[in-house]
């Protein structure tokens, strides 16, 4: 049985509802001839294994009439009906490249044609693709007398390479031990297995869960899998004594935490004696995966202009206004995005299973992302891959569909997803609007164990289990309408466990509309006022989320932290002096001034953000006492070292506590970036108040 039709009768034994031949032809990206092909052949299969074949009922769909008993017999011989002796072109790929990736044996041509069962010139056709395919990561293959055919080319280059064609050939839930193993029914995921060896990816596996849950971090599903992968690779490659050149300088030195932990433990439990290039690789790479906060990025601020400009960007193509959940959007927007800026200074590529489904299924929202990608590229200077345009893509969708969701809900379910955290939050969000259902919780395979825990009705989930003590729906994790249809059959089955839950309103943009028409009709909000008006909000049960509610940039610059016409020898000069202002009012300390500096001259002229409109900050742990900006305008313009925005004429020095209090202030920045008729009358005031009426007022100065 080839392996497309192997998949739609797959398709059909996993679903117990009616499928149209429209909505399966789509799903599975052929025509609606071609999957009516499918369908006589795999009636045939049926028929000569004395199974009833799959029947259309008008105004309904097609439908495999089976028992459970027999699903489950059928679903086994499907697996083991395919030839075991036979690959396709495809997998002779990945054995031919993961045998001679294997440095501790030869690799001889005449052996490989004996093993995949080839003739010569399929064998030969077979290796001129494999050369070609490996030419865009520099990376040739050449014959040495006593090693065989060897790969040549950078250590660093050749673990990306076998990390990307792994990530694109193999089901990685089966990699990682997430079904079961001895399930596996391609063999791509065989192939890796033998390669990388289960037990070894298995072993990681519970070093990481083990060092992570210490340490309290929350594990996303997808990024998790992404570091098993690759440590996998590194340990295969380390043990055969392939190693990074000391030339290879990484750009970071290594910092202590739970992926350092988790690094370590894997060195230990192997007998690894890893280079400390190799530790800073690994242990730099790891966290690359996983989104940050601003205390553990050099590059945050950068990751926050990008996710406000961003959010504002998608709301204006898309008319949604996605500033109405602004907290949870920008939160998720920005981690990800400092992962983001942290892969692509490593070269890493973070692979997305379902980017192809979020593109076809979120159209819209989709190209609204990628219109913007130029922004992003402007910092990474690099190509943004459409598995990062697809993971941003998930967060704008959530948003979406939360903004639509009604306030009373029916049902009571929990979400089980092992495609990541945002992927799961996305269905739940979709079930919410779309079905009226209750989402408390959203879980991992790992944590079926809670659903007992949980108040819920329904268990909603991407991945088969065995849990029969609430009802149970697989469903795909970006729902499709054979998806729907079995929710809506699925739902009136269990009718009888629906319930009536109200949501608290959320009052946080009625507090704001409240507090400015104060200050619109005369009065002034203090911070008694404010106070007073938070405190009454609570008394009447009205939820407020209190990082909406946050200083603007005229709130926190005193007068007397704004410097107008400074001359400054050189930009360290220039950061010096703008952050002068602070430290006298004690709202850094002088060691922040320092590793303002330390920072640029480390990772470039970054804090450069706008045309001629230079940032300068560090981390809050480097001497922040509390929230505070100053600015300077410089009498002669000073070059930083960045090409597209120097020179610099003004410089802003911000000092943050916290990922979430200064928004408004980075807000208030961004229109200055985007605003240069406005930036250069800044630049050109001769006196504080006009400096302040152009930076504080609503329109340009004539």
């Amino acid at each position: 049985m080839k392996e497309r039709t192997q998949r739609v009768l797959n398709r059909f034994l996993s679903v117990n509802t009616f499928l149209t031949c429209e909505d399966l032809s789509k799903e599975f990206n052929i025509s609606e001839r071609t999957f009516r092909n499918e369908l006589t052949l795999i009636n045939q299969y049926l028929a000569e294994n004395n199974y009833p074949s799959i029947t259309s009922v008008r105004g309904k769909g097609l439908k495999l009439e089976l028992s459970e008993v027999d699903r489950d017999k059928l679903l086994s011989k499907v697996d083991d009906d395919r030839e075991s002796d036979y690959y396709r072109p495809n997998e002779r790929f990945l054995a031919l490249l993961l045998d001679i990736s294997d440095t501790t044996k030869t690799t001889l041509l005449f052996e490989m044609e004996e093993k995949l069962q080839v003739s010569k010139s399929t064998l030969d056709e077979d290796m001129r693709k494999l050369r070609q395919f490996l030419n865009k990561y520099g990376i040739s293959v050449v014959s040495l007398t006593k090693q065989g055919i060897v790969l040549k080319g950078n250590e660093r280059t050749i673990r990306s390479m076998l990390y990307d064609v792994i990530n694109s050939m193999t089901d990685i839930d089966y990699l990682m031990g997430y079904r079961d193993i001895d399930a596996v029914n391609t063999f791509a995921d065989q192939l890796v297995l033998d390669y990388l060896d289960a037990s070894v990816l298995r072993i990681i596996g519970e070093h990481y869960d083990n060092v992570m849950e210490k340490s309290k971090v929350e594990i996303n599903h997808v990024y998790r899998n992404q570091s098993i992968l690759f440590l996998g690779i590194w340990v295969r490659r380390l043990q055969e004594g392939n190693t990074l050149s000391e030339l290879a300088k990484v750009k970071a030195e290594i910092r202590e935490g739970p992926v350092r932990n988790f690094v370590d433990s894997i060195c230990m439990e192997f007998g690894l004696y890893p280079t400390i290039n190799e530790l800073n690789y690994t242990t730099f790479t790891i966290e690359s995966f996983n989104p940050k906060d601003m205390n553990n990025s050099f590059d945050w601020v950068t990751a926050q202009l990008l996710a406000i400009q961003l959010i504002e960007h998608v709301e204006k193509v898309t008319g949604i206004p996605f500033s109405q959940r602004d907290e949870d959007l920008y939160e998720g927007l920005y981690k990800h995005i400092t992962g983001l800026l942290s892969r692509a200074k490593n070269d890493l590529h973070v692979f997305n299973p379902l980017k192809d489904t979020i593109k076809e299924s979120y159209v819209e929202i989709y190209q609204a992302v990628t219109c913007f990608k130029k922004q992003i590229e402007d910092y990474i200077k690099k190509p943004l891959s459409d598995d990062e345009i697809g993971f941003l893509t998930v967060y704008f969708s959530t948003s979406a569909s939360q903004i639509k969701q009604k306030e009373q809900h029916v049902y009571q379910a929990v979400v089980l997803c092992n495609h990541g955290i945002s992927t799961g939050k996305l269905l739940a969000a979709n079930l919410k609007e779309q079905f009226n259902i209750e989402i408390v919780a959203v879980l991992s395979s790992y944590e079926i164990a809670f659903i007992d825990k949980l108040d819920v009705d329904l268990v909603f989930t991407t991945i088969s289990i065995d849990y029969h003590r609430k009802p149970v729906l697989l469903l795909n994790p970006i729902l499709r309408e054979s998806d729907k249809k079995e929710i809506k059959d699925f739902l009136h089955k269990n009718k009888d466990r629906r319930r009536t839950i109200s949501n608290k309103l959320d009052a946080t943009k009625l507090m704001q509309d409240i507090l400015k028409l104060i200050v619109e009709s005369g009065g002034k909000v203090t911070q008694e006022s404010y106070q007073k008006v938070e405190e009454t909000f609570k008394e009447h049960h009205l939820k407020i989320n209190t990082r909406e509610i946050q200083p603007m940039l005229q709130d926190i610059l005193r007068d007397s932290n704004i410097l107008l016409k400074q001359e400054c020898n050189d930009w360290k000069e220039a950061i010096t002096k703008t952050a002068q202002l602070l430290v006298t009012e004690e709202v850094i300390e002088e060691r922040y001034i320092n590793a303002m500096i330390k920072s640029v001259e480390e990772y470039g002229a970054y804090i450069v953000v706008g045309k001629h409109l230079a940032l300068a900050h560090a981390r809050p742990e480097d001497g922040v006492n509390k929230l505070g900006v100053s600015v300077m305008t410089l009498k002669e313009p000073v070059n930083f070292g960045n090409p597209d925005n120097d020179p610099v004429k003004i410089v802003f020095c911000l000092a943050a506590v916290d990922s979430y209090s200064h928004l408004n202030v980075m807000k208030n920045l961004i229109e200055l970036i985007n605003d240069e008729e406005k930036l250069d009358q800044l630049i050109t005031a001769q006196d504080l108040s006009t400096f302040k009426q152009v930076l504080y007022g609503s329109k340009v100065m004539e």
